[in-house]
């Protein structure tokens, strides 16, 4: 039985037009300017080189690693659900890989409102409970990275004021991490402070808004005990795969470089995303990717070839697997947003 979707949280009906176009020029803009900075002093006929004569039967493993990622953060999407949902497997990947989807091709980074339409309208789970394992999805996402970025840093040479700032995000991260299982444990209290600093904000005190942090606490209950570490190594895992990949696309172009400047690198392009930019994050992913690999001595022509073929490949397969999900399960990106739009636009 599905349930409406916008009955856990609060929704913004309408909005600015005006205000959203300028963000989509905004997006747009960034990504340029992104997008030009990477070709700075960049040889086109050296990168039309490296392009022309990479050995794209690696391209083959990274195809298959990426569809293991999927199902592995599948795994992970349903797991956070427990104990009170048991989903089905097919509706949680479904709902995963159309908002792959819908990040590669529509604005303002749109893909997780698409995952929490399309699977709370199905399944009988409320938004608000839909919406924290999201969030609590990105948060395992931002522990694991920055776990490997610490364990990185023995083997990396970075400056020294860059090395400061990883390790104090990684204790930042554990603490962090600490602070909301300690929460967790005190749900009840938690909303008691809550309610009482909210009490005298007349748009904050609403059932809605308690409702939606008592389901928040609840995601981040499932980080305790047993089913915390298998989420962890999930996420572990699965940010693993992604070095994979990385390293599969660089053997492409023949780039001799340790499996640890992979790694930093699928660190630092995943930490950047939080920049704003156009759909499938063009620009800011290919310029990150040649700043981290700077430090490898890798030539940057070489780098951004790397680059574009790596994005290339993910964003191909991601929108591929998304559009395939879509039509097995009858229906269509254009639908999931028309559902949106009729039951009010959802906020996260």
């Amino acid at each position: 039985m599905s349930q409406s979707v916008d009955e856990d949280l609060p929704v913004s009906r309408g909005g600015s037009s005006r205000r959203a176009l300028f963000q989509r020029i905004a997006e747009i803009a960034i990504s340029l300017a992104f997008l030009a900075l990477a070709l700075q002093g960049i040889n086109l006929k050296a990168l039309g080189v490296a392009l022309r004569q990479a050995d794209y039967v690696w391209l083959l493993p990274a195809i298959a690693i990426t569809l293991a990622i999927l199902a592995v953060k599948g795994v992970r999407w349903q797991l956070l659900f427990l104990p009170e949902y048991h989903l089905p497997f097919a509706p949680v990947f479904t709902a995963l890989s159309a908002g792959y989807l819908a990040s590669n091709v529509l604005p303002a980074r749109l893909g997780e409102v698409v995952r929490v339409v399309l699977l709370a309208s199905e399944e009988p789970v409320g938004v608000a409970r839909t919406v924290s394992t999201i969030v609590v999805e990105r948060l395992l996402d931002i522990l694991s990275l920055l776990i490997i970025l610490v364990l990185l840093l023995p083997f990396v040479t970075l400056p020294p004021a860059m090395t400061r700032a990883a390790q104090g995000l990684g204790i930042l991260a554990l603490v962090g991490s600490a602070v909301l299982l300690l929460l967790s444990f005190w749900k009840e209290r938690v909303l008691r402070w809550t309610r009482s600093a909210l009490r005298h904000i007349r748009f904050l005190d609403r059932p809605a808004v308690y409702q939606g942090l008592g389901h928040l606490i609840d995601g981040f209950a499932t980080l305790r005990g047993r089913l915390g570490l298998v989420l962890i190594a999930l996420s572990l895992l699965s940010w693993f795969g992604s070095v994979a990949v990385a390293w599969c696309v660089a053997q492409a172009f023949a780039m001799s470089v340790p499996v640890t400047a992979m790694a930093f690198t699928v660190v630092v392009v995943a930490l950047g995303m939080v920049i704003p930019s156009s759909p499938g994050y063009i620009g800011v992913f290919h310029y990150l990717v040649t700043v981290a690999l700077a430090p490898f001595g890798v030539p940057k022509d070489v780098a951004l070839s790397f680059a574009f073929v790596w994005h290339g490949l993910s964003y191909i397969e991601l929108s591929v697997v998304g559009l395939v999900a879509l039509a097995v399960h009858g229906t269509s990106l254009g639908q999931v947003m028309q559902k949106w739009r009729e039951r009010g636009k959802v906020v996260i």
